[in-house]
Order: C-alpha cells, then sequence, then structure tokens
C-alpha cells in the first residue's frame, strides 16, 4: 500500500481534503458557502468545465457524467485494505465504507440483508406510527422545529432503536456523538482546533456506548441480533469488536444524512409553495412521492462530496490522473449539471432526475432504501397538516461534508392525521 507521505502535497502531513480546500477557488469556510453552495459550484463549472485541477495535482470533478464514471472505475478507490489503514488520500478509513474489495465487500455483505427494500418495507408500520405520533404532538403546539422535533426523533428511533435494536434510553447519547461524526470529514479550516478533539472523544464515547449497549441488546432481526445471533451459516456470531465497529459506522454514516435529507427536503417543499401545493393535490400519492423524494435528493443532497484516489494511472473526462491522484467528487454539483438535468437551479417535483445522493458503483448507500421511505413517510403526514414556513431565511449545519437545515420553524394549519 502506498502511504501519504509518498503522495505530492502531503509533505506537511496534510491529507488530500484539507489540501484541495486550500487551494480551491472558493472559501469553504464562509457562511455563504455552507448555507448554499451551489453558485460556488457553479462558477467552478463555468470557469473549468466538468473536472478542475487544484494547483496540488488534485481534481476536483462537477460533472455528472464524469462522477458517475469515476464511481464505477475500478482504477479508483480508496486505497485501504483493511479498516485499520490509512487512505491513500490520508484519511484513516476506521470502517469499510473507505476500504476497497475485498475487504469492502465481506463486511458490506455482512449487514446489507437489513437494508434490502424488502427489509426496509417491513419497518413501515412503526415508521409510520413513528411519524403520525411526532406529527400530533407538533400539531397540538402549532409550531414545530423540522429538524428537533421531527427529523432527529423520527431517525433516531427508526435507525437506532428499529434497525439497530438498541435501548431506547441510550439514543440521545448516539445522536450527540453522530453529530459530532458528521464534520470528521470537514477541512481544518472549516472545523476549527476545538472540533478535532471533540470528534475524537465522540469516537470513544460511541464505542463506549454500543459496548455497555451490547450487553442489553434486545433479540430478533435488528442488525445487532443477525451479527451476534446464531443465525449466520457457517460463520457463527461475529466478534464483539466486529459487531461494535459495523453498528459504530452505520450509526456515524446513516444518522445525520437521513437527519439531512428528511429536513432538507421539508425546506424545498415548504420553499416552493407552487411544488407543495402539487404535490398536496396528489393525495399525496405513492409514485408522487417517489419522485418528489427524488428530486429533492437531486436539488439539496445531504452528501455534498466524496472522495477516491486513483489506484492506477487513469483519467476523468480526458483529464490525466496519475496513480495516487486524489480525486473530490461534488455531487451537489453533478446533481445540477445542465448537461444532465435541464433548468438544474428549478425544483420540479415531477422531474424524474438521475441523481448521485446515494453514489454509484460498489460503494452506493446501504441505507438509500429505508432513507427514502422516511423522507416520504414524513413528507405525506406534512402535506396532510398543511405545513407553513415559520420564517424565509433557514441556516444549514456547520458540516461541509453532511449539508443540513440546523433549524426549520414551521406552523401545521391542518390535522395531525
Amino acid at each position: 500500500m502506498q502511504s501519504t507521505r509518498q503522495l505530492p502535497g502531503t509533505a506537511d502531513g496534510l491529507a488530500w481534503p484539507e489540501l484541495i480546500a486550500r487551494h480551491l477557488p472558493y472559501d469553504m469556510g464562509s457562511d455563504a458557502y455552507r448555507d448554499d453552495p451551489y453558485p460556488f459550484y457553479e462558477q467552478l463549472r463555468r470557469v473549468s468545465g466538468p473536472v478542475h485541477r487544484t494547483p496540488v495535482g488534485a481534481l476536483v470533478v462537477t460533472g455528472h457524467r464524469a462522477c458517475a464514471a469515476v464511481l464505477r472505475d475500478p482504477r479508483f478507490g480508496h486505497g485501504a485494505a483493511t479498516a485499520g489503514e490509512t487512505t491513500r488520500y490520508g484519511v484513516r478509513a476506521r470502517s469499510f465504507l473507505l476500504t476497497d474489495a475485498p475487504y469492502h465487500d465481506a463486511q458490506r455483505g455482512r449487514v446489507s440483508a437489513a437494508f434490502t427494500p424488502r427489509a426496509t418495507e417491513r419497518l413501515r408500520p412503526q415508521l409510520t406510527r413513528r411519524v403520525d405520533d411526532l406529527l400530533r404532538r407538533a400539531r397540538q403546539t402549532g409550531e414545530a422545529d423540522v429538524v428537533a422535533d421531527i427529523a432527529r426523533p423520527l431517525v433516531s428511533g427508526v435507525v437506532l432503536e428499529d434497525l439497530l435494536g438498541l435501548p431506547a434510553g441510550r439514543c440521545p447519547r448516539f445522536q450527540q456523538a453522530a453529530e459530532l461524526l458528521a464534520r470528521a470529514f470537514d477541512p481544518d479550516q472549516v472545523a476549527g482546533p476545538v472540533t478535532g478533539p471533540r470528534i475524537a472523544r465522540a469516537r470513544l464515547d460511541l464505542v463506549r456506548e454500543l459496548r455497555e449497549a451490547l450487553a442489553h441488546r434486545a433479540p430478533g432481526t435488528s442488525v445487532i441480533g443477525t451479527l451476534t445471533g446464531p443465525s449466520r451459516p457457517g460463520r457463527g456470531p461475529a466478534p464483539l469488536a466486529e459487531v461494535v465497529g459495523m453498528c459504530g459506522q452505520l450509526i456515524a454514516a446513516g444518522y445525520e444524512t437521513s437527519v439531512g435529507l428528511v429536513a432538507n427536503a421539508a425546506h424545498r417543499l415548504l420553499a416552493h409553495p407552487d411544488q407543495l401545493t402539487r404535490l398536496a393535490l396528489t393525495g399525496p400519492s405513492e409514485p408522487a412521492l417517489h419522485d418528489a423524494v427524488e428530486e429533492f435528493l437531486r436539488f439539496d443532497p445531504p452528501i455534498q462530496l466524496a472522495m477516491r484516489s486513483a489506484l492506477a494511472d487513469a483519467d476523468v473526462a480526458g483529464v490525466p490522473a496519475p496513480r495516487g491522484t486524489a480525486v473530490m467528487l461534488l455531487f451537489g454539483a453533478a446533481n445540477r449539471d445542465p448537461d444532465v438535468h435541464p433548468a438544474p437551479g428549478m425544483l420540479d417535483l415531477t422531474r424524474r432526475p438521475r441523481h448521485l445522493a446515494f453514489g454509484l458503483g460498489p460503494h452506493f448507500c446501504l441505507g438509500a432504501p429505508l432513507a427514502r421511505l422516511m423522507a416520504r413517510t414524513v413528507l405525506a403526514g406534512l402535506v396532510r397538516c398543511r405545513p407553513r414556513l415559520c420564517e424565509e431565511q433557514v441556516r444549514y449545519g456547520p458540516a461541509r461534508l453532511v449539508h443540513g437545515v440546523q433549524q426549520l420553524r414551521i406552523r401545521l394549519d391542518g390535522p395531525a392525521s
């Protein structure tokens, strides 16, 4: 494996995400970028086309087709063979999410059965009950914060309790750790000097909480039950360290991104009254909700970027990418590529877009079916409650990898169910 010291531009010990951020033609740390990165992407596209090369030799990809090609091309990957190694762009892998085959495929296979559309559908009844209960409480008060009162408790209940089988009383601690871990990939100029140590503590807290929760795990069909139970043919129960690591990955990767999807979708829907009216007139029907969620994922995805490295000499849309080249894929920019999406800056819930919000290829998001179902269920409930924004301006959270509304206060003028 190639060490980070061999990579150009990393002599000062910086990982590639930090180096790229320092050489981008815009300031990732600015409030303007945090709240609306899309004009910055469009400016970069106008200047550099679908691929921008930074002064340190890294590539920043804004084109949809170019991003899709990299995600599918086995010549691009993370460069870590196990979770204990460092990726070729200088970030500790820590989980199978940032590793390559065969380790990635084997580890992913251990939990993939819990995330199939069929398995996700089994969660629909309790998911619907949770949404109904949350909206009923919000309706009683007349006002609610979509993030704090709906998205976070919903995702916490579904992901931590229903999916992982963790005790309900421990969920707030898992939430706090997951919110911090969403910032683990941000450049130092964004995170600041205090955030790094807090993220490190959050990792330790998450492991400690998981180890303790496993002592009181709920039996059944949860992910923890699958990993620790006798139902793994020919393999037996997974070791404790493996279960802790796997569940920690799923919490870190899935919690904050799912909250972001629900909150961003609600914000964009309420900020476009014509689209809200159109969706309300459908009932809203399941097909209409499906199309709406896909358009929200295109228009304002919770994951804005992903990193890859050239594992062999390659190219990106004709731009040379020698072995070791770091590649930043801007999903938020690719989803608004005018060569693929006509009028990309316009929200159209009938569009049926091809987006990259969940990635492509072997690292396609495991939790995509569940995230989509949660978003559809929340939107269906919100539309029935005739929501409206309490304030026009909203602020996004501090993370740059995970782009999510921080607070969204709304009024509910209709029935709760």
